[in-house]
């Protein structure tokens, strides 16, 4: 796709008109649209300017450069690992997840595919057989798996708000995102269209709660999520850190007394 139809679909997908566009990156509507019809060719800095104004992340610039016949002047593509990333950024992820113990915390990529958990988070994998692994897809398991419906005693709720979330998320990443593509399949299965026609809004965002139930032991958190990455490098755009908080004493006295050995 030539650059010009990949300005426009960005355009469209921003819900910006020819005008908008072209008055918040301070160039002439007719110049935007030589650059649109194939007209004009952008610079590298009318480029950056553009990408800057529709908030088009780091590993999506790419593709506008390589359009416009430039070579992508930042990543293109995502980190498949963390060790794949920056030493210092991998570092920097580790510390946070090891400072976060004893409760449970795990890190997704930018379409929530699992990079990392930590010791109290792979206790309760390892205990309930839950889809949560690092290289499995944290959407697939909490919205797909029965093992997970069965476990979390509010998943209706739960679901719905993470649909929510990953929603925006996705309309983020911008008109071809694949999160956008993988929410689509997920939300065609009649139990999560049940939970989201059930709990059509909420207002627990921006943190999400979660009740577990872990034999005789019923476990309440809140969860928050962090991001953690650089615009300028797709290797680390988007990583995303959620972090589980005990929402009772009961929960905080479970893992204070070794709850991750949970049986």
């Amino acid at each position: 796709m030539e650059f010009g139809s990949r300005l426009k679909e960005w355009r469209g997908h921003r819900r910006m008109s020819q005008l908008d566009l072209a008055m918040a990156a301070g160039i002439s509507a007719r110049h935007l649209s030589f650059l649109e019809t194939g007209r004009s060719t952008p610079s590298e800095g009318m480029i950056l300017r553009l990408a800057s104004v529709l908030d088009v992340p780091a590993r999506e610039q790419g593709t506008l450069f390589t359009a416009a016949g430039y070579r992508p002047r930042v990543a293109a593509r995502p980190a498949t690992g963390l060790d794949a990333m920056p030493q210092a950024v991998a570092h920097a992820i580790r510390l946070m997840l090891d400072r976060h113990d004893p409760y449970p915390g795990l890190v997704f990529d930018h379409q929530y595919t699992v990079l990392l958990t930590n010791p109290a988070f792979q206790a309760l994998v390892d205990a309930t057989g839950v889809p949560f692994k690092p290289g499995e897809n944290f959407l697939d398991g909490f919205l797909g798996a029965e093992s997970v419906r069965s476990l979390v005693v509010n998943w209706e709720a739960a679901a719905a708000d993470l649909v929510q979330r990953v929603r925006m998320e996705a309309w983020l990443q911008g008109p071809r995102s694949p999160l956008q593509r993988r929410l689509n399949r997920l939300v065609a299965d009649p139990a999560v269209a049940v939970a989201i026609e059930n709990f059509p809004a909420t207002d627990r965002l921006p943190v999400l709660p979660i009740e577990l139930r872990l034999g005789d032991a019923a476990l309440s958190f809140i969860t928050t999520l962090s991001t953690f990455g650089s615009t300028q490098d797709a290797l680390v755009e988007g990583v995303l850190i959620e972090s589980f908080f005990p929402a009772d004493d009961a929960t905080r006295r479970f893992f204070g007394q070794g709850g991750r050995d949970v049986q």
